[in-house]
């Protein structure tokens, strides 16, 4: 499961930890029920910084290289812009 937050850059850690956290009951259940569950918080900064649980997503969903670094420029823009 991924849980997306945008917190201020000062407090990614805290946000990555309270994420992490979240859905214990959940993935509990449903390993019970025999699926593999993982929790991976993801932080990008409402200024635009990619915290670097963003770079372990992507690897983990094998986008690499070049794609991997376009891709988390747009999630930084993306962020940035919102945040106007």
């Amino acid at each position: 499961m991924v849980e997306l937050t945008v917190p201020y850059e000062s407090r990614m850690e805290e946000a990555h930890a309270f994420k992490e956290g979240k859905y214990p009951d959940l993935t509990k259940e449903l390993k019970k029920d025999g699926y593999e569950a993982k929790v991976m918080p993801v932080e990008i900064g409402a200024r635009g910084f990619v915290g670097s649980s963003a770079y372990g997503l992507l690897s983990k969903l094998s986008i690499g290289g070049n794609k991997r670094t376009k891709a988390l420029r747009l999630l930084a823009e993306i962020a940035e812009n919102s945040s106007r």
